[in-house]
């Protein structure tokens, strides 16, 4: 099938040769037969028998376990132990033999079932008793589980008309009810709503949840909950009004068993209902059923580890859901996860997962949990994942103070009450984490079928990870996540991450928070913010360079920052970053080192609560405004959006050598609200800063290197690579997009083959072969196509995986705003008088309505409703100052009565004038009582 995994076995070979005269192979094919040797000429049927086979020769001779083409269903997980491990001189590998496409499923094959008509389109057959499925594949392909609303094929994400949102809610975990909306209310009788499972999103859509359904009450207009919602953290739940409400479905239901494609399992019965596309003959089709949820797990332990086993070549697909297991909260990021992965490593060290196709899963791709050292993932290919791509997530046991967002939200508990004899030993307390290990030159696209809080690569309580060289699309939220600042050392290098956070909000592409020993779960104060602990746990740097991260779409998110360092993330560097359609975060942290970077927006760098002397440093960027916020027709005009940063100390010591171009407002920027360049360098910044173009070579093209007479160059700012970001594999560029006169595509060929390497290609959509196109030059498009190429070697074997992308001729390429300013060197946009978020002075203080300002939402914790206090004037503002309500706050309530905006704060201000009341206000994940005299 591929050429790379047998370049590796070669070179595994090599390092070998001179200790070992032989290696000792094993073959499996779908034509063998578990009773025979095992020979080229005798092969096992199964995996499980080749596995059984190895207990004789592992750590004693090297073994490769050839699979020859075909499906391999596994009837239970193959597990490989610290009994099977190879050795460096003697290691073991799987893997399909060349140009041989190898299935390895975690499902059954349905044979001569009998089906009958049952009603309206709909068929049904009798099942293995023992047969209780979660997912359903005909002919390869996953069907819809009958559900209510239908499923939107034309846009099936949050938002489509495949959900509906909540009248109302309990809005906090675990909910037990919400509301329905008249409209919304199903037509149909359930029978047995208790088989429904309902997928919900979070009130804040910072993920979403899965709940059983108890019964729905038609008369109330409520759907009753039962056992669900641990998919998450923190204590929203399902909640909301109007355009607020959480969005949700429900599926497997019978009654809603209603549009071709669809089907249902009536587990009790026995038996299985499809409605058939027209045209499908049930009695030639495939039916196969997940009946596993991890494929293969290498599982040892730090005293005793699964060592050197590489398994390469295969296509993984067809497993269980994970979302109705055990999930558990992880530190105090806000994720929590499910321990497990269609290949599952634990206590394993020196082994690889390369070229490898993950497709089709219920769960998580590939997961190292607890003790991994030195594990490579590599040339690997992740689609249609339920969960997460590729997981690297240590044990609580390894953290010396362990903290979640449930041990306080959901539990009760009180985070200073646990801190008391807090362990102040630095860095980990058990080897039980992810050390050195690798994941790059992989794809990871349209994952996060079930689950929403996912990342294409997501690492917690974990030390030295690399994530180099990838490729991330198409998500519902994180590209990369760092969960916590356990204990950092990560590499975050040369991907090409876009199309990310599209369910979801509060988020970035990058996303980091560091919650440990120093945060105490509030703003970077000196009482919140323990510096001198900082290092306890971030006991080394996290550098993410040479990345391009973009947004090219309309944000979901408040500002989707591309790189989001969230709070308490600590020694970052930062630096050769491009950085398009938003901007980098900061918040409350220490010593942020962010440097020659690329950013090109219409959104403010977001400079959030950092701390007094946080020994952050900003020099040699590139910073450009260009073009209105998504949504929005009203051109940018400042570069910073700050939000509660100390007034009594610099924010930084080395803030200088950028460069600023406002393409919106050229002469008369602001780099924060009011203070323009000049004011700026008064205050003690940007010394040497300067303003203008840096004259990008042709960003059109997505080269934004600067010429050689740009300004930039003269600050200091040097020029990075724009031509290695991503996999390296077989690539089309640019990669797919519209374009109304001519499009000129190049390809290249995957740079793993050194010598005499083809590309081929189609334009049709079919697979490219030997036979197909042979790229010899640019092409050029005039009309739309699906270009497909795949890189052949020298004896026309496949290498790596195909690569797809569709191009779209149209009358007019429509650019996001940032981009087409960009283009066009001044903005051409309509400015619109928008309805802008409420500021008023109420009582000397300067309150916002934080509800229309998402980037205030963001910064304060999440918090949508209430009175934001922007500043105080110190002479009119006694009011709030003798309660000791400073800025910052969110009011929230007034003697129990909720404030949802200024309007009611005026109110009760009328209402109970002269009466002191109690009011509780809201800063970062605190909640606080203040006694005012109204």
């Amino acid at each position: 099938m591929r050429f790379f995994q047998i370049f590796l076995i070669f070179v595994i070979t090599i390092s070998f040769t001179l200790k070992s005269y032989a290696i000792h192979e094993i073959y499996v094919s779908t034509e063998g037969s578990d009773q025979n040797s095992g020979i080229k000429s005798a092969p096992f049927a199964t995996f499980g028998r080749a596995v059984k086979a190895l207990e004789k020769f592992s750590g004693k001779e090297a073994v490769t376990v050839w699979f020859n083409e075909g499906t391999y269903y596994l009837n239970e997980t193959i597990l490989l132990n610290s009994k099977l491990s190879g050795t460096a001189e003697n290691p073991i590998v799987f893997s399909s033999l060349p140009g041989n496409e190898v299935f390895i499923k975690g499902s059954k094959l349905l044979k001569s079932l009998p089906w009958k008509t049952y009603k309206s389109g709909v068929y049904v057959t009798e099942i293995p008793e023992h047969l209780n499925f979660d997912q359903l594949f005909v002919n390869g392909n996953r069907k819809i589980r009958a559900r209510y609303p239908n499923y939107d094929y034309e846009n099936p994400l949050r938002g489509g008309n495949g959900y509906l949102q909540v009248s109302d809610g309990t809005n906090r975990r675990y909910d037990t009810w919400f509301g329905l909306k008249d409209k919304d209310i199903p037509t149909r009788d359930w029978e047995n709503p208790s088989t429904g499972i309902v997928h919900a999103f979070q009130s804040h859509n910072w993920g979403n949840m899965q709940y059983r359904i108890k019964s729905i009450d038609k008369t109330e207009k409520k759907v009753f909950l039962g056992e669900g919602g641990w998919q998450l953290q923190r204590a929203y739940g399902i909640g909301g009004k109007e355009n607020k409400g959480s969005w949700f479905f429900i599926d497997n239901i019978f009654e809603e068993l209603d549009v071709a494609g669809e089907w249902f399992l009536d587990s009790e019965k026995h038996l299985l209902y499809y409605f058939p596309e027209e045209g499908v003959d049930l009695n030639t089709v495939t039916f196969e059923v997940p009946i596993l949820k991890d494929l293969i797990q290498l599982k040892g332990s730090a005293d005793k580890p699964v060592k050197h086993i590489s398994i390469s070549g295969f296509n993984f697909t067809q497993s269980k859901t994970t979302f109705m297991d055990t999930y558990e909260p992880v530190a105090r990021g806000d994720w929590a996860i499910h321990r497990g992965g269609a290949i599952f490593m634990e206590g394993a060290e020196n082994c690889s997962i390369t070229d490898n196709n993950f497709e089709y899963l219920g769960g998580n791709g590939v997961f190292m949990s607890a003790y991994n050292r030195n594990n490579t993932v590599s040339s690997c290919r992740f689609v249609h994942v339920g969960e997460s791509a590729v997981a690297f997530v240590g044990s609580p046991d390894a953290v010396r103070f362990y903290q979640t967002w449930d041990d306080r939200e959901i539990d009760g508990g009180n985070w200073d009450d646990m801190r008391k004899n807090m362990d102040l030993e630095p860095g980990p307390k058990s080897p039980n984490y992810p050390k050195n290990c690798t994941i790059e030159n992989s794809v990871m696209h349209d994952f996060g079928d079930y689950g929403k809080q996912v990342a294409g690569i997501y690492i917690s309580m974990s030390h030295k990870i690399k994530a180099s060289h990838n490729t991330i699309y198409n998500c519902p939220r994180a590209g990369i996540c760092i969960n916590d600042g356990t204990w950092g050392g990560h590499i975050i290098e040369f991907n090409d991450i876009w199309e990310t956070v599209r369910e979801t909000g509060e988020h970035g592409p990058f996303n980091s928070w560091g919650r440990e020993r120093q945060w105490r779960g509030s703003r970077g104060t000196d009482e919140q913010f323990l510096k001198e602990l900082a290092k306890l746990d971030a006991i080394d740097n996290v550098i993410i360079r040479n990345n391009r991260i973009a947004n090219y779409r309309k944000s979901i998110s408040a500002g989707n920052w591309t790189i989001d360092l969230d709070d308490g993330s600590s020694y970052f560097e930062i630096y050769n970053n491009l950085n398009l359609g938003s901007t980098i975060k900061l918040r409350d942290g220490m010593e942020r080192k962010v440097f020659n970077n690329i950013t090109v927006s219409a959104v403010p760098l977001g400079w959030h609560v950092w701390p007094k002397n946080s020994e952050d440093e900003i020099y040699k960027n590139i910073f450009v405004i260009s073009g209105a916020l998504p949504g929005k027709n009203e051109p940018t005009k400042k570069f910073i959006r700050d939000v509660g940063l100390p007034t009594e100390t610099k924010w930084s010591e080395h803030y200088d050598n950028n460069m600023y171009w406002n393409i919106n407002h050229p002469n008369d920027f602001d780099i924060i609200d009011g203070v323009g360049l000049k004011s700026w360098q008064e205050k003690g910044y940007d010394i040497n800063a300067v303003s203008g173009n840096p004259l990008f070579v042709n960003p059109s093209e997505g080269n934004y290197q600067v010429q050689e007479n740009s300004e930039a160059l003269k600050l200091g700012f040097k020029n990075f690579p724009m031509d290695q970001f991503g996999h390296q594999m077989t690539r089309i560029i640019p990669f797919g997009g519209e374009f109304s006169e001519i499009q000129i595509v190049q390809l290249v060929v995957d740079n793993r083959v050194e010598k005499n390497a083809k590309i081929y290609y189609t334009l049709d959509g079919t697979e490219p072969t030997i036979n197909s196109i042979e790229y010899s030059k640019p092409i050029q498009l005039k009309k739309s196509r699906i270009i497909k190429a795949q890189t052949f070697d020298s004896n026309g074997v496949a290498v790596g995986f195909v690569n797809e992308t569709t191009f779209a001729k149209v009358e007019k390429v429509i650019y996001p705003s940032w981009l087409s300013t960009l283009l066009a060197g001044k903005y051409e946009g309509e400015v619109e008088n928008l309805k802008k978020a409420l500021i008023l002075e109420v009582k000397g203080a300067v309150m916002i309505n934080i509800a229309d300002d998402p980037d205030l939402i963001d910064a304060t914790g999440g918090y949508n409703f209430g009175c934001y206090i922007q500043s105080l004037n110190l002479e009119k503002s006694q009011m709030w100052t003798k309660a000791k309500l400073d800025r910052d706050w969110v009011i929230q309530q007034v003697n129990g009565n909720k404030v949802q905006n200024i309007s009611d704060l005026k109110n009760y201000l009328k209402k109970f004038k002269g009466n002191k009341v109690t009011v509780i206000a809201v800063r970062d994940y605190k909640e606080k009582k203040f006694k005012v005299e109204f």
